[in-house]
Parts: structure tokens; sequence; C-alpha cells
């Protein structure tokens, strides 16, 4: 029930910010953080299919190509299990693990899209979705996640 909510949440959330910011800024990806955060405490052989099942029901939402965000979803939720193994539990090791996992949802975007054939990603356009929505969806990562204690 917890996660049902809490979807329902990140959902509205996503809609709101992407009507609230400025024409050109993209929000910050509240699904990849949902993912990140429902699968930190699970096994992979469940967080996974979690993570693509988290994709394609934004996909849904979003009137987007089905399996372009759940593929996304499952690669970045799949490298922050690897991540994780590596890095230690302190601030810096978060920040790594977040890191390697963004990179990995975006290289699953990119592996999709390609797959798919489709020309979504401009290169003159990629390089600043990319960086401005690493910027905020890692700064919402930090104010969310906080200093363990």
């Amino acid at each position: 029930m917890r996660t049902l909510a809490l979807f329902l949440l990140t959902a509205l959330a996503q809609a709101f910010l992407s009507g609230l910011l400025p024409d050109g800024l993209p929000p910050p990806d509240l699904y990849f953080l949902l993912a990140l955060h429902l699968t930190a405490r699970i096994p992979y052989y469940q967080g996974l299919p979690l993570a693509l099942l988290l994709g394609l029901l934004q996909d849904l939402l979003g009137l987007g190509y089905l399996g372009l965000h759940g593929t996304g979803l499952l690669v970045g939720t799949y490298a922050f299990y690897a991540a994780q193994r590596w890095v230690s539990p302190e601030l810096l090791g978060r920040v790594l693990a977040f890191l390697w996992a963004y990179l990995g949802k975006w290289a699953g975007l990119l592996l999709a899209a390609y797959w798919l054939r489709l020309r979504l990603f401009h290169p003159e356009t990629l390089a600043f979705l990319f960086l401005a929505e690493l910027l905020l969806t890692l700064a919402l990562y930090l104010l969310l996640r906080g200093p363990r204690r």
C-alpha cells in the first residue's frame, strides 16, 4: 500500500514539476528516484522487475513509447545494484552509486531509442538535457536521502 501511495505521489509531483518549471528546463526524474528508493533495500531479483514495471507505468502515463523508460530504469537499477557493492554507504559512496545508476539509465534510454529507431534525441540538446536533469535529480536525491546517522 505504501508503494502504491509513493507511486501516485510521484506521478502527481512529476506532472506538477513538468508544468511548473520554465520551458526547456527538464524536471528531476522522480520515477528514477522512486525506483532507487524502492529497490535499495530489496534483493536484485525483486528490484529489477519492479524497476521495469515502474518504467513501463511511466511510459503508459506519459503516453510515450512503451519500453523506453522501462529499459532506462531497468538498466539504471542494475547499475545501482552493481555500484552499491563497490562503494561505501557514506555520502560520497551514495553519490557515486547514484551517478553510476544515472549513467546506466541514460545508456538504457539511448539503447532503447536506437533499437526502436527513434529520433528523439538530438545531439545539440542532449547534453543540456542530460546535465540539467542530472543536477536537479542529484540535488533532490541528496535532499531526500539526507546524511545518515
